[in-house]
């Protein structure tokens, strides 16, 4: 399996932090990985507009 880096910008991680404690995700690899795979179709279809 492939792994990749991301970095978060600094002003994200509060937020970042927020949400791990709040939601029991143990690491920001885990955080990005559940957002990406839950919210990324609804992300692009957002991005898009109407163009659909």
């Amino acid at each position: 399996m492939s792994q990749k880096r991301i970095v978060l910008d600094q002003k994200y991680l509060p937020k970042a932090e927020e949400i791990i404690t709040q939601t029991g995700i143990s690491t920001y690899s885990q955080l990005f990985t559940i957002l990406l795979v839950n919210y990324g179709d609804t992300l692009v279809k957002s991005l898009r507009g109407s163009h659909e």
